[in-house]
Formats: structure tokens, C-alpha cells, sequence
């Protein structure tokens, strides 16, 4: 299959910019606006969309597909917006830094050891021996268990222990953000 440039008017690339932007700004703009929801950022990108139209000059096998490279070339400067814009999560000063387990495990204790007590006996005290820094390899000696099965086992257990703190806690700050603890949210559900 024959490549061939967008066509020319003989104006040069400025026409063929001009032709694209007449035909198809209408359909990238709605395109990315409905993706968007903001009108001004939405014209930004379907600007962009067609500046690099202007750079590139696509090479296509056919005209009609001038319609699909805009739309792909929208849709990835969306992607790249959306990704560009995560949003930073503040840092707590007040909570244990990362690599600290001990710290966290003392300031969630109130809250983890009750809920762990309604794990079943071998995932509880797998847990809690590996919350307490005990070693895998001393869990799984202790539990008659391989390596692998001991990581398993510490791993369902926080699985499960994870669904009890989401079922029955919440996280309460006051307005510094600071954590205050972990309170019981659904008593019905016999959360204490």
C-alpha cells in the first residue's frame, strides 16, 4: 500500500491545518469535552490536537483517515493530562514514617487486635506474630508450615483483616488532619 501525504492546496501546510481544523474541530472538541467537563481545557487540547497535526504531517494511506489520527491524538493528549494531573496527597506529619512498622503497628493497635481477634486462630496469630516483627520463617516453624505457606498465610490474614477494618472503622481526624484513632461504625454488624 502506496503512503501518501495529507493533500496539499498548494498553500502549504497551513491550508491542510486550516482544511483539518474546518472539517474536524467541531467533532475532536465535543469529543474532549465530554471527557472533560471543563470547555477551556477541553479548546487547549483540541488546539494541541491540531498543532501537532501542523508539526507531524501524518502520513496516511488514505485521506479519510485524517478523522481517526485526530480523535487517537486527542484521546492520548487526554490520557496524558488526566495522568499528568494526579493529585497530591498531603503528608501527615503526625503519623510514623514508612520503614517504621513498629510506630504503626502502635498507633493502629487499638483497632487492628480486636478485629484480628475474629480471625480465625491460625490466620490470628500468624498476624499478629508477623505485626510483631516476628520472622516468616520462625511463623512457619511455629504454625508446622513451609516458608511459602507461612508468606500465604500472613498475606490471607491481612486480607481478611483488611475487610474487617473496612467493614467496622473509619479513620477519624480532626481538622489538622491528625489521626485520632479508629472508632467502631457499624455495631449492628457486630463491629466493636
Amino acid at each position: 500500500m502506496k503512503h501518501m501525504k495529507l493533500p496539499d492546496t498548494g498553500h502549504g501546510v497551513n491550508a491542510i491545518t486550516t482544511s483539518a481544523w474546518q472539517q474536524h474541530s467541531t467533532l475532536v472538541q465535543g469529543y474532549l469535552r465530554r471527557r472533560l467537563h471543563d470547555p477551556m481545557l477541553a479548546e487547549d487540547l483540541t488546539q494541541e490536537t491540531f498543532l501537532r497535526l501542523h508539526r507531524a504531517q501524518p502520513e496516511l494511506q488514505e485521506p479519510t483517515q485524517l478523522r481517526a489520527w485526530l480523535l487517537r491524538t486527542a484521546h492520548n493528549l487526554l490520557i496524558d493530562h488526566v495522568r499528568a494531573r494526579k493529585p497530591e496527597v498531603p503528608l501527615d506529619e503526625s503519623l510514623p514514617l514508612v520503614g517504621n512498622e513498629s510506630a504503626t503497628w502502635r498507633a493502629f493497635e487499638p483497632c487492628i487486635v480486636p478485629l484480628a481477634q475474629r480471625l480465625p486462630e491460625d490466620y490470628r496469630s500468624a498476624l499478629l506474630w508477623d505485626l510483631d516483627g516476628v520472622p516468616q520463617q520462625e511463623i512457619a516453624k511455629r504454625q508446622g508450615l513451609g516458608l511459602s505457606g507461612a508468606k500465604s498465610r500472613v498475606q490471607r490474614a491481612r486480607g481478611l483483616l483488611a475487610t474487617e477494618f473496612m467493614r467496622c472503622c473509619e479513620d477519624l481526624s480532626d481538622s489538622d488532619s491528625a489521626l485520632l484513632g479508629c472508632a467502631a461504625v457499624n455495631a449492628a454488624a457486630d463491629c466493636a
